[in-house]
Parts: C-alpha cells; structure tokens; sequence
C-alpha cells in the first residue's frame, strides 16, 4: 500500500465528506479511499469523537459509520458569509498580485483551505463578483523577477548592489543596500533598505533598478527598525529623513464631503467648522507628496501651514498661470 500524502486535517476533512454523504463507509472503504492502512482510519475515527465531539455512529447491519446528528459540523469548518467574502477577495488579490514573491504561497494556503470546506458549503461566484471586484492597471514586466529576487535577499539577509535610476535627478548610479522590508503602497511596490551612499534608510522603486547583484556580505537589521513607524512618517510614497511637521489644511465644505470619508494618515485629526468646512492636521516629514495632494482639490484647499508648502503651493500655482499665458499669447497670434 502506498503512504499517503495527505495532510492529518484533510484526511479528516475526506472522512467527514464521506459520512455526510450518507454512504455508509467503513474503516476499509475508507482506508482504500484515502490510501492509508485501516487502523489509521479507526485513530481517525477516534480522534474526531473524543476530540471534536463527533456524534459518530457505526451501523452493524449496514456496516459502516453514520453523523447521529445530521446538522453537525466540524468546528474548523464553519465559515461565516463576512469570512467567505474575505477569502474571495484575497483570491482576487492573488490573481493582481500575481507578480509578488507570496504568490505561491498564498496560492498554496487557498489550496488548501479549499481542501477542507465540507461540500454542504456552497457559493456562487458570480454572485460575489458582481458585488466586489479588485482591478489592477498597468503591470511591470520585469516586477516579478526583481521581487522574487529581492524577497530572497530579506529572507537570506543578504546585502545587494543596485544599478538605480532617481527620477527627481534623472541619473544612476551604483547603490549598496540592505534590504530590510517590501511594501505595496497604493498598488505600487517599495523596498525599504538602508542606502551605504546615503548612509541611511531609503525606499527603493523596483520598477527603477536597472541591475541587482548580491553581495555576498551578510546584513543585520537593527533592532530598534520598525516599519510601521518608518511608513507612518511619511505621506502615501514618500518618505523624508527628517523630523516631522505639523501641516494644517483648511476644506471648503464641498471637498470636505470627500476628505472626512477616509484616514488619510495615522496622526490625522479633523476640525469641524460650523460651515461645514474643515481643517486636517497631521505630521509628515516630507511635503512633495502632500503638495500634490494639496494641488488636486484646486481652490477648494487652503493651506494654513507650514509656511514652506504654502510657498511651493503659490510657487506652482504662478508656474500654471505663466503656461496658461503663453498658450493663450500663442493662440492669439495664431
């Protein structure tokens, strides 16, 4: 007889199945089902009555087991319909997420929690997505291999050197880092890393790492890095090195409507004004990404400070206007 493959849990998940089913199996029908010697099956039997409570009966004249209570299940089973949308939006996940270094192993898990439902759970998928969907745009090429490569590199704690490509400086250069952590931040991924050239800790674009060799020197992560705090410094991507600010941003009451619905940012706190107008306040230690936030709801935003984003507010504002002149001077002549 050949040794099984199967798992402890989804031998009993088939046992189950099979005595709901209401075939009468045996210890024998069982143990050929499952491939496993008959006396594996009896421990199994055992373990699911003493253990879980299973109202298990065998029928001398039938030959075989019987559910007493017909209504019961096994409690690892029970699934609630919020816990059953859950596990069908993490299968959506998984097919965007199709490029991360945990697709395998998220595929392998909802294998095996597939495995072990009871048939009596039934679902229709189209209904559910109908109801709930999660989309996914433009997609690297090249994500899948770089965030293979750099998951082994955390994993193994091994330190890499990258060919990177700045956008704000349109250069590259050589960088020496220490992988410490992958993030996905609005459907982009970042590796938060230690850069030796700047001699302190950096999010990295994948996307823009033209070359990614290991090394060999091994990395210790110190002790005293939390990611949490790293990424709650910062606003949506980015993330500056120095302390943080207080920014206070008064909405109009229309945009208001909008900003009050969502957390923006961990330290955010909201006044409400008697016109329906409000102020947000948090602290972040860089504004690039606040200011094109800022920018997005137009006049309906009002910063009240820092001083600087108000500045670089008026600054590209006045940019705006000036191109906004030269078209019209050009169309005019024209």
């Amino acid at each position: 007889m050949r040794i099984s493959s199967r798992l402890p849990l989804e031998r009993l998940a088939c046992i189950d199945r099979e005595i709901r089913e209401g075939g009468w199996p045996n210890a024998n029908d069982l143990a050929r089902t499952l491939e496993v010697a008959p006396r594996t099956i009896q421990r199994d039997i055992q373990f699911l009555r003493d253990r879980l409570n299973a109202p298990i009966e065998f029928d001398p004249v039938r030959n075989g087991y019987r559910y007493a209570d017909p209504a019961f299940c096994l409690p690892f089973f029970k699934i609630s319909e919020g816990e059953l949308l859950a596990l069908f939006l993490g299968e959506r996940l998984l097919q965007i997420y199709g490029d991360s270094p945990f697709a395998s192993d998220l595929a392998g898990f909802f294998e095996k929690v597939k495995a072990f439902l009871p048939e009596s759970v039934s679902f229709d998928l189209r209904h559910l997505s109908q109801s709930a969907s999660i989309r996914r745009t433009a997609v690297d090429v090249e994500l899948p291999r770089l965030l293979q490569e750099l998951h082994q590199a955390i994993r193994d704690e091994r330190q890499l050197e990258l060919v990177y490509w700045s956008a704000s400086r349109d250069e590259t250069c050589r960088r020496v880092v220490d992988p410490y952590h992958l993030t996905s931040i609005d459907g982009d991924w970042f590796l938060i890393a230690y850069c030796h050239l700047r001699e302190e800790i950096r999010m990295f674009a994948p996307a823009r790492i033209r070359e990614l060799h290991p090394t060999g020197e091994p990395i210790e992560r110190p002790a005293d890095f939390h990611v949490a705090d790293y990424l709650d410094a910062g606003f949506r991507k980015v993330r500056g090195a120095g302390p943080a600010q207080v920014v206070r941003l008064r909405f109009a009451t229309a945009s208001a409507r909008y900003v009050r619905e969502k957390r923006w940012h961990p330290t955010q706190q909201l006044e409400e004004h008697a016109d329906g107008s409000l102020t947000l306040s948090l602290a972040v230690t860089h504004l690039v990404e606040v200011r094109r936030w800022v920018l997005s709801f137009g006049a309906d935003c009002e910063v009240l400070e820092p001083t600087d984003l108000r500045d670089q507010i008026l600054d590209e504002v006045r940019k705006v206007l000036a191109h906004a002149e030269n078209r019209l001077s050009a169309i005019i002549e024209i």
